[in-house]
Protein backbone atom coordinates (compact mmCIF):
# COMPACT_ATOMS: atom_id res chain seq x y z
CA UNK A 1 0.00 0.00 0.00
CA UNK A 2 1.06 3.34 -0.81
CA UNK A 3 0.89 4.88 2.62
CA UNK A 4 3.34 5.94 4.58
CA UNK A 5 3.49 5.86 8.86
CA UNK A 6 0.13 6.38 10.19
CA UNK A 7 -2.27 5.04 7.20
CA UNK A 8 -1.10 8.61 5.63
CA UNK A 9 -1.42 8.71 2.05
CA UNK A 10 2.55 9.07 0.12
CA UNK A 11 2.23 11.35 -2.50
CA UNK A 12 5.94 12.03 -2.54
CA UNK A 13 5.76 11.16 -5.91
CA UNK A 14 2.76 13.18 -7.24
CA UNK A 15 3.49 16.41 -9.10
CA UNK A 16 4.00 19.29 -6.47
CA UNK A 17 0.80 21.28 -7.88
CA UNK A 18 -1.48 18.20 -6.78
CA UNK A 19 0.33 17.35 -3.81
CA UNK A 20 -0.52 20.79 -2.82
CA UNK A 21 -4.03 20.70 -4.01
CA UNK A 22 -4.42 17.37 -2.08
CA UNK A 23 -2.78 18.89 1.37
CA UNK A 24 -4.90 22.18 0.70
CA UNK A 25 -8.15 20.16 0.71
CA UNK A 26 -7.14 18.02 3.45
CA UNK A 27 -6.23 20.69 6.03
CA UNK A 28 -9.69 22.53 4.94
CA UNK A 29 -11.77 19.27 5.46
CA UNK A 30 -13.31 18.80 1.94
CA UNK A 31 -16.20 16.26 2.47
CA UNK A 32 -16.35 13.91 -0.36
CA UNK A 33 -19.17 12.83 -2.84
CA UNK A 34 -20.20 10.01 -0.83
CA UNK A 35 -20.29 12.20 2.36
CA UNK A 36 -22.06 15.38 0.19
CA UNK A 37 -24.62 13.13 -0.75
CA UNK A 38 -26.05 13.23 -4.51
CA UNK A 39 -27.89 16.94 -4.79
CA UNK A 40 -25.06 18.62 -2.82
CA UNK A 41 -22.25 16.66 -5.01
CA UNK A 42 -23.57 18.14 -8.08
CA UNK A 43 -23.23 21.86 -6.99
CA UNK A 44 -20.02 21.48 -5.75
CA UNK A 45 -19.31 20.18 -8.62
CA UNK A 46 -20.33 22.82 -10.72
CA UNK A 47 -18.99 25.27 -9.06
CA UNK A 48 -15.37 23.59 -8.47
CA UNK A 49 -15.08 22.43 -11.91
CA UNK A 50 -16.41 24.12 -14.27
CA UNK A 51 -13.64 26.83 -14.10
CA UNK A 52 -10.37 25.50 -14.12
CA UNK A 53 -9.67 25.87 -17.38
CA UNK A 54 -8.88 29.99 -18.55
CA UNK A 55 -9.16 29.82 -22.56
CA UNK A 56 -8.08 32.60 -24.62
CA UNK A 57 -8.50 31.35 -28.17
CA UNK A 58 -10.46 32.32 -31.57
CA UNK A 59 -13.16 29.88 -31.53
CA UNK A 60 -16.35 30.45 -32.10
CA UNK A 61 -18.94 30.08 -28.95
CA UNK A 62 -20.70 26.53 -28.94
CA UNK A 63 -23.62 25.61 -29.98
CA UNK A 64 -26.09 23.90 -26.95
CA UNK A 65 -29.01 22.29 -28.37
CA UNK A 66 -31.04 18.76 -27.54
CA UNK A 67 -31.69 15.87 -29.56
CA UNK A 68 -33.45 12.32 -29.22
CA UNK A 69 -36.44 11.57 -26.79
CA UNK A 70 -36.09 11.73 -24.10
CA UNK A 71 -34.06 14.82 -24.83
CA UNK A 72 -30.41 14.63 -24.70
CA UNK A 73 -28.47 18.05 -23.87
CA UNK A 74 -25.41 18.39 -26.08
CA UNK A 75 -22.75 21.24 -27.02
CA UNK A 76 -21.32 21.49 -30.45
CA UNK A 77 -17.79 23.04 -30.47
CA UNK A 78 -16.15 24.30 -33.61
CA UNK A 79 -12.24 23.08 -33.40
CA UNK A 80 -11.23 22.95 -37.06
CA UNK A 81 -12.02 21.36 -40.24
CA UNK A 82 -10.79 18.06 -39.44
CA UNK A 83 -12.14 14.86 -41.71
CA UNK A 84 -13.86 13.73 -38.48
CA UNK A 85 -16.56 14.05 -35.66
CA UNK A 86 -15.42 13.55 -31.93
CA UNK A 87 -18.74 12.34 -29.74
CA UNK A 88 -17.24 13.45 -26.24
CA UNK A 89 -18.56 11.62 -23.19
CA UNK A 90 -17.78 13.62 -19.61
CA UNK A 91 -16.99 12.50 -16.32
CA UNK A 92 -18.51 12.31 -12.71
CA UNK A 93 -18.75 8.52 -11.61
CA UNK A 94 -22.26 8.61 -13.83
CA UNK A 95 -24.32 10.95 -10.91
CA UNK A 96 -22.39 14.52 -11.64
CA UNK A 97 -20.76 15.99 -14.13
CA UNK A 98 -22.08 18.07 -17.14
CA UNK A 99 -21.44 20.07 -20.26
CA UNK A 100 -20.18 22.91 -17.92
CA UNK A 101 -17.64 21.10 -15.45
CA UNK A 102 -15.80 19.71 -19.13
CA UNK A 103 -16.87 23.16 -20.88
CA UNK A 104 -12.99 24.10 -20.92
CA UNK A 105 -11.45 20.62 -21.35
CA UNK A 106 -14.10 20.05 -24.33
CA UNK A 107 -13.05 23.16 -26.12
CA UNK A 108 -9.80 22.41 -25.83
CA UNK A 109 -9.38 19.09 -27.26
CA UNK A 110 -11.89 20.40 -30.43
CA UNK A 111 -9.24 23.13 -30.80
CA UNK A 112 -5.99 20.45 -30.19
CA UNK A 113 -7.42 18.00 -32.55
CA UNK A 114 -8.71 20.97 -34.61
CA UNK A 115 -12.07 19.05 -35.09
CA UNK A 116 -15.79 19.63 -34.38
CA UNK A 117 -16.53 17.81 -31.03
CA UNK A 118 -20.44 17.03 -29.76
CA UNK A 119 -20.36 16.91 -26.23
CA UNK A 120 -23.52 14.69 -24.57
CA UNK A 121 -25.16 15.39 -21.52
CA UNK A 122 -26.51 11.93 -20.82
CA UNK A 123 -28.74 11.17 -17.88
CA UNK A 124 -27.47 10.19 -14.59
CA UNK A 125 -27.52 7.81 -11.99
CA UNK A 126 -29.30 7.46 -9.27
CA UNK A 127 -32.36 8.80 -11.25
CA UNK A 128 -31.39 6.75 -14.22
CA UNK A 129 -29.20 4.41 -14.04
CA UNK A 130 -27.25 2.22 -15.78
CA UNK A 131 -27.83 1.94 -18.89
CA UNK A 132 -29.66 4.84 -19.38
CA UNK A 133 -26.58 7.15 -19.97
CA UNK A 134 -24.85 4.65 -22.61
CA UNK A 135 -28.37 4.44 -23.92
CA UNK A 136 -28.21 8.39 -24.64
CA UNK A 137 -24.48 8.28 -25.67
CA UNK A 138 -25.25 5.71 -28.57
CA UNK A 139 -28.59 7.86 -29.45
CA UNK A 140 -26.07 11.01 -30.08
CA UNK A 141 -23.83 8.39 -32.04
CA UNK A 142 -26.58 7.45 -34.16
CA UNK A 143 -27.72 11.33 -34.27
CA UNK A 144 -24.15 12.01 -35.53
CA UNK A 145 -24.56 9.61 -38.43
CA UNK A 146 -28.14 10.23 -39.59
CA UNK A 147 -28.16 13.98 -39.26
CA UNK A 148 -25.06 15.55 -38.25
CA UNK A 149 -24.45 16.53 -41.80
CA UNK A 150 -27.25 19.52 -41.06
CA UNK A 151 -24.79 21.00 -38.77
CA UNK A 152 -21.66 20.33 -41.10
CA UNK A 153 -20.74 17.08 -39.43
CA UNK A 154 -19.10 14.06 -41.05
CA UNK A 155 -20.37 10.87 -40.05
CA UNK A 156 -16.91 9.18 -41.06
CA UNK A 157 -14.65 7.80 -38.46
CA UNK A 158 -16.12 9.27 -35.48
CA UNK A 159 -14.02 9.25 -32.74
CA UNK A 160 -15.54 8.47 -28.94
CA UNK A 161 -13.83 10.05 -26.35
CA UNK A 162 -14.57 10.66 -22.55
CA UNK A 163 -12.58 10.21 -18.77
CA UNK A 164 -13.54 8.59 -16.04
CA UNK A 165 -17.45 7.37 -16.17
CA UNK A 166 -17.61 8.69 -19.64
CA UNK A 167 -14.72 6.35 -20.60
CA UNK A 168 -16.87 3.86 -19.38
CA UNK A 169 -19.77 4.34 -20.96
CA UNK A 170 -17.67 5.40 -24.25
CA UNK A 171 -15.90 1.82 -23.71
CA UNK A 172 -19.46 0.36 -23.64
CA UNK A 173 -20.40 2.15 -26.74
CA UNK A 174 -17.97 0.63 -28.70
CA UNK A 175 -18.74 -2.69 -28.21
CA UNK A 176 -22.24 -1.60 -28.83
CA UNK A 177 -21.00 -0.66 -31.92
CA UNK A 178 -18.99 -2.81 -33.39
CA UNK A 179 -21.79 -5.50 -32.60
CA UNK A 180 -24.58 -3.16 -34.07
CA UNK A 181 -22.48 -2.41 -36.97
CA UNK A 182 -21.55 0.93 -36.84
CA UNK A 183 -18.06 1.99 -38.08
CA UNK A 184 -15.88 4.11 -35.43
CA UNK A 185 -12.69 5.68 -36.21
CA UNK A 186 -11.64 5.59 -32.97
CA UNK A 187 -11.65 5.78 -28.78
CA UNK A 188 -9.88 7.65 -26.53
CA UNK A 189 -10.17 6.64 -22.88
CA UNK A 190 -8.88 8.77 -20.32
CA UNK A 191 -8.55 6.57 -16.98
CA UNK A 192 -11.20 4.48 -17.53
CA UNK A 193 -13.54 2.36 -15.04
CA UNK A 194 -13.31 -0.67 -16.47
CA UNK A 195 -14.25 -3.47 -14.56
CA UNK A 196 -17.36 -2.64 -11.88
CA UNK A 197 -17.50 -5.72 -10.35
CA UNK A 198 -13.86 -5.85 -8.72
CA UNK A 199 -11.71 -4.08 -7.01
CA UNK A 200 -8.18 -4.15 -8.20
CA UNK A 201 -4.92 -3.55 -6.01
CA UNK A 202 -4.44 -0.03 -7.52
CA UNK A 203 -8.11 0.90 -5.33
CA UNK A 204 -6.75 -0.38 -1.96
CA UNK A 205 -3.10 0.79 -2.61
CA UNK A 206 -5.18 4.74 -3.14
CA UNK A 207 -7.50 3.65 -1.38
CA UNK A 208 -7.55 7.94 0.14
CA UNK A 209 -5.99 11.37 -0.24
CA UNK A 210 -6.00 10.84 -4.03
CA UNK A 211 -8.92 12.79 -5.34
CA UNK A 212 -10.95 9.34 -5.92
CA UNK A 213 -11.06 7.71 -2.65
CA UNK A 214 -12.26 3.94 -2.87
CA UNK A 215 -15.25 4.93 -1.02
CA UNK A 216 -16.83 7.55 -3.42
CA UNK A 217 -15.91 4.79 -5.77
CA UNK A 218 -17.89 2.15 -4.18
CA UNK A 219 -20.77 4.86 -4.07
CA UNK A 220 -20.41 5.78 -7.77
CA UNK A 221 -20.87 2.27 -8.43
CA UNK A 222 -24.00 1.53 -6.39
CA UNK A 223 -25.74 4.22 -7.32
CA UNK A 224 -24.96 3.31 -11.01
CA UNK A 225 -25.22 -0.08 -11.28
CA UNK A 226 -28.99 0.79 -8.52
CA UNK A 227 -28.54 -3.38 -8.40
CA UNK A 228 -27.95 -3.88 -11.92
CA UNK A 229 -25.31 -6.85 -12.51
CA UNK A 230 -21.61 -5.34 -12.56
CA UNK A 231 -20.18 -8.15 -14.94
CA UNK A 232 -22.40 -7.41 -17.40
CA UNK A 233 -19.75 -5.91 -20.13
CA UNK A 234 -21.64 -2.95 -20.81
CA UNK A 235 -20.92 -1.66 -17.05
CA UNK A 236 -17.92 -3.47 -17.24
CA UNK A 237 -15.71 -3.84 -20.39
CA UNK A 238 -13.13 -5.44 -19.37
CA UNK A 239 -14.88 -8.38 -18.38
CA UNK A 240 -16.65 -8.79 -21.94
CA UNK A 241 -15.53 -12.00 -23.26
CA UNK A 242 -14.54 -10.99 -26.91
CA UNK A 243 -12.67 -7.57 -27.73
CA UNK A 244 -11.57 -8.37 -30.98
CA UNK A 245 -12.70 -6.08 -33.96
CA UNK A 246 -12.56 -2.43 -32.04
CA UNK A 247 -11.60 0.19 -33.17
CA UNK A 248 -8.27 1.85 -32.48
CA UNK A 249 -7.54 2.62 -28.93
CA UNK A 250 -6.24 5.71 -27.35
CA UNK A 251 -6.14 4.56 -23.38
CA UNK A 252 -4.48 7.10 -20.61
CA UNK A 253 -4.16 5.99 -16.85
CA UNK A 254 -3.18 8.04 -14.53
CA UNK A 255 -0.01 6.61 -12.00
CA UNK A 256 -1.77 7.83 -8.37
CA UNK A 257 -5.22 6.63 -9.47
CA UNK A 258 -7.69 3.54 -7.97
CA UNK A 259 -8.86 2.62 -11.68
CA UNK A 260 -4.95 2.32 -12.93
CA UNK A 261 -5.08 -1.11 -12.74
CA UNK A 262 -7.95 -1.76 -14.66
CA UNK A 263 -6.60 0.79 -17.04
CA UNK A 264 -3.50 -1.09 -17.72
CA UNK A 265 -5.63 -4.61 -17.83
CA UNK A 266 -8.08 -3.29 -20.45
CA UNK A 267 -5.30 -2.06 -22.47
CA UNK A 268 -3.79 -5.33 -22.36
CA UNK A 269 -6.56 -7.10 -23.37
CA UNK A 270 -7.48 -5.00 -26.52
CA UNK A 271 -4.15 -5.49 -27.34
CA UNK A 272 -3.76 -9.37 -26.78
CA UNK A 273 -7.35 -9.22 -29.05
CA UNK A 274 -5.36 -7.85 -31.90
CA UNK A 275 -6.68 -4.09 -31.60
CA UNK A 276 -4.24 -0.86 -32.37
CA UNK A 277 -3.66 0.35 -28.71
CA UNK A 278 -1.57 3.42 -27.63
CA UNK A 279 -1.13 3.46 -23.94
CA UNK A 280 0.12 5.85 -21.95
CA UNK A 281 0.20 6.08 -18.21
CA UNK A 282 0.88 9.70 -16.54
CA UNK A 283 3.26 10.31 -13.79
CA UNK A 284 2.73 11.90 -11.08
CA UNK A 285 -1.31 12.18 -11.56
CA UNK A 286 -4.51 11.92 -9.99
CA UNK A 287 -7.79 10.32 -11.30
CA UNK A 288 -9.64 13.87 -12.68
CA UNK A 289 -6.36 15.56 -14.00
CA UNK A 290 -7.46 16.25 -17.28
CA UNK A 291 -9.62 18.93 -16.48
CA UNK A 292 -7.39 20.52 -13.50
CA UNK A 293 -5.63 22.74 -16.00
CA UNK A 294 -6.18 26.16 -13.61
CA UNK A 295 -4.23 23.86 -11.09
CA UNK A 296 -1.20 21.23 -13.19
CA UNK A 297 0.29 21.67 -17.08
CA UNK A 298 -0.57 17.84 -16.76
CA UNK A 299 -3.96 18.84 -18.28
CA UNK A 300 -2.53 20.64 -21.53
CA UNK A 301 -0.66 18.51 -22.10
CA UNK A 302 -2.46 15.45 -22.40
CA UNK A 303 -4.87 17.43 -24.59
CA UNK A 304 -2.21 18.05 -26.71
CA UNK A 305 -1.47 14.19 -26.83
CA UNK A 306 -5.40 13.14 -27.71
CA UNK A 307 -5.43 16.01 -30.33
CA UNK A 308 -2.23 14.69 -31.89
CA UNK A 309 -3.69 11.01 -31.55
CA UNK A 310 -7.20 12.14 -33.05
CA UNK A 311 -5.09 14.05 -35.93
CA UNK A 312 -3.18 10.82 -36.40
CA UNK A 313 -6.62 9.06 -36.92
CA UNK A 314 -8.02 11.07 -39.30
CA UNK A 315 -4.52 11.50 -41.46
Amino acid sequence: MDHSDGGRPNRSRLRPELREMLEAAEHAGTLSNDQLGVVRARAASELSLAGHWDLKDDLAPPLTFTLGDPAIRCRLYRGGDAPGTMLFLHGGGWVVGSLDTHDGAARALARAAGCSLLSVEYRKAPEQPFPAGLDDAETALRWVIAEGAGLGLSSERIILAGDSAGANIAAALALRARDRGIPLGGQMLIYPATDLAHESPSVDEFAHGFFLSRATLRWYIANYLSGADPTHPEASPLLAPDLSGLCPTLLVAADHDPLRDEGRAYAARLTAAGNAVTFHEWPGTTHGFMIMAGITPAARELIGVMGAWARHVWG
